[in-house]
C-alpha cells in the first residue's frame, strides 16, 4: 500500500513539473526577446552600398550639410558661363552651348539630350584631388519638360579613366531653377576631379540648363556615414 501510494505521489509530481515545463514554454514563445531584431521575409534587399565607389557612379542622396572648417572658396573659375564654355565638353555627343535667360547674370550652360545614351554636360577639371579632403557640389540646373531626371556626379578621373564618384539623382520640373547638391571625398593624389550633369539614357527628349555652379573644398569630411 505504501509503495502505491509513492507511487502515485511521484506521477502526480512528474505530471505537474511537465505542465509547469509546457505552460512555460508557451507563455515565453509569446513574447520576443528585446535585443532579437525579427527576422525580415526572404528575399530582403542587402543594405545600401557606400555612396563612393569605383565608376561607374554610384546614386547618391544628399549634400553638403555644414561642419568639418569653413569653405576654402569656389574652386570653379567661371560659376554662371559669363566668360565662356572653357573647360566644358558635351557628354555622348550632346552640344553644349551658352544661352539665356540665366538664374544670375547673362548667361547660362545648356545641353539638349535625345534619350538614346547618357548625354549631358561636364567640367573635365576643377581642380587636383588631396585625399582626405571632402569636395562639395552645388549648381542649378532647370529642364524643359516636367519629371526630367538629371544625375550630377563628382568624379575623379585620370586621364581617360573614371575612377570613384558620387553622384545624386534629382526630378526638375519644366521651367522651374532647382538647386542640386553632391558631396565626394577624394581617394587618390593628384587625379582631377571632375565635374557632371547628365541626362540618363532612355528618359524622354529634354534641354537642361545650367547655372552657378559651386564647388568647394573642406578639410575632412563633414557628412555623417551613418
Amino acid at each position: 500500500m505504501t509503495d502505491a501510494r509513492e507511487r502515485a505521489t511521484a506521477e502526480w509530481v512528474l505530471a505537474a513539473v511537465a505542465i509547469a515545463l509546457t505552460a512555460a514554454v508557451v507563455i515565453s514563445s509569446m513574447f520576443q526577446h528585446p535585443g532579437s531584431p525579427e527576422p525580415g521575409p526572404a528575399g530582403d534587399p542587402p543594405a545600401a552600398a557606400p555612396t563612393t565607389a569605383p565608376a561607374p557612379p554610384s546614386t547618391a542622396g544628399g549634400g553638403p550639410t555644414g561642419g568639418g572648417g569653413p569653405p576654402a572658396g569656389n574652386l570653379v573659375a567661371d560659376p554662371g558661363f559669363e566668360a565662356g564654355l572653357a573647360g566644358w565638353l558635351g557628354v555622348g555627343g550632346a552640344r553644349v552651348e551658352r544661352t539665356g535667360p540665366a538664374r544670375a547674370g547673362r548667361w547660362a550652360g545648356r545641353f539638349a539630350a535625345s534619350g538614346r545614351g547618357d548625354q549631358g554636360m561636364a567640367l573635365v577639371e576643377v581642380g587636383r584631388c588631396t585625399p582626405g579632403r571632402t569636395y562639395a557640389a552645388a549648381v542649378w540646373v532647370m529642364a524643359s519638360r516636367p519629371a526630367t531626371v538629371v544625375q550630377v556626379t563628382l568624379l575623379e578621373v585620370d586621364g581617360r579613366r573614371r575612377l570613384a564618384a558620387d553622384t545624386v539623382g534629382a526630378v526638375l520640373q519644366a521651367g522651374q531653377w532647382q538647386r542640386v547638391e553632391v558631396a565626394h571625398d577624394a581617394h587618390r593624389s593628384g587625379t582631377a576631379l571632375a565635374f557632371e550633369v547628365v541626362l540618363p539614357g532612355g528618359s524622354p527628349p529634354a534641354t537642361v540648363m545650367v547655372d552657378d555652379l559651386e564647388v568647394v573644398a573642406h578639410a575632412a569630411p563633414f557628412m555623417s556615414g551613418g
